[in-house]
């Protein structure tokens, strides 16, 4: 690592149902290890995750928004500021997917323009027929959706087996560089 290498520092809000592997995600990211007793979050949770990408080093400052509706009251607060977003759906729960919309009305109430990467979780527990049924909702959903929205790509993950979690940090890194520029976050 070279002792130039500049830090960026971005807030990010990651959103979903209850259950959808949000936590898990964060933690198998953080820790490079699967977890499989993860807890609810009761409201929030923060959590700083280092990213190395093209001799860059992003510090995301994650926020984990409990998926509960009892906590959605707290959402507008911890969404203020954050650079982009991820909304997360579990693969073996197609109501998940259908509430999509919703968080990302939750989440460009507070910025319009805010950039959005859906990730379908949980892929390790469903058949290669269910994942080609959801890249075709996929591109049902994404026909519907407003221009003004900035979603930014769909990824499908697994936090057991760790398939795409670089995919979405990476793809969160490489997108702020290029829209955001200098802008991006004050150097720490």
């Amino acid at each position: 690592m070279s002792l130039n290498k500049k830090k960026y520092s971005i807030k990010i809000a990651i959103a979903g149902q209850a259950g959808t592997g949000k936590s898990t995600l964060i933690s198998t990211k953080k820790t490079g290890s699967f977890n499989m007793g993860s807890k609810m979050t009761i409201g929030v949770d923060f959590v700083i995750l280092e990213v190395n990408h093209n001799n860059k080093t992003f510090q995301f400052l994650v926020y984990d928004l409990g998926g509960q509706k009892r906590f959605q009251f707290l959402h507008d607060s911890y969404i203020k500021g954050a650079k982009a977003s991820i909304i997360l759906y579990d693969l073996t729960r197609i109501n998940t997917f259908d509430s999509i919309p919703k968080w990302i009305s939750l989440l460009t109430h507070e910025n319009p323009q805010i950039p959005i990467l859906i990730c379908g979780s949980k892929k390790d527990l469903v058949q290669y027929e269910d994942i080609k049924k959801f890249e075709y909702k996929w591109f049902e959903f994404i026909s519907k959706i407003p221009e003004k929205c900035n979603i930014i790509g769909h990824i499908f993950t697994s936090s057991k087996t760790m398939e795409g979690l670089d995919s979405i940090f990476y793809t969160l890194a490489d997108y702020l560089n290029l829209s955001l520029g200098s802008l991006i976050s004050k150097k720490i």
